[in-house]
């Protein structure tokens, strides 16, 4: 991977856990998942969506891996 790929995938990183801080405190404690083809509902905390940060950066990594 080259410098250039890392810098981007840091960059991914830190913008989505950016955004997400910005509006992590203005979020209720409880967030709605809907999910499935029937619609399947629950609900997940909001410290979940912390979990979702680094998924840009390892859908980056991912595409330029094809593209070699």
């Amino acid at each position: 991977m080259s410098k250039k790929q890392k810098i981007m995938m840091l960059v991914l990183t830190l913008v989505t856990l950016i955004g997400v801080l910005a509006v992590f405190f203005f979020l209720p404690d409880e967030i709605p998942l809907h999910f499935g083809v029937k619609g399947a509902s629950s609900v997940a905390s909001k410290y979940f969506l912390l979990a979702f940060v680094p998924v840009p950066a390892i859908l980056y990594w991912a595409i330029c891996r094809k593209m070699k």
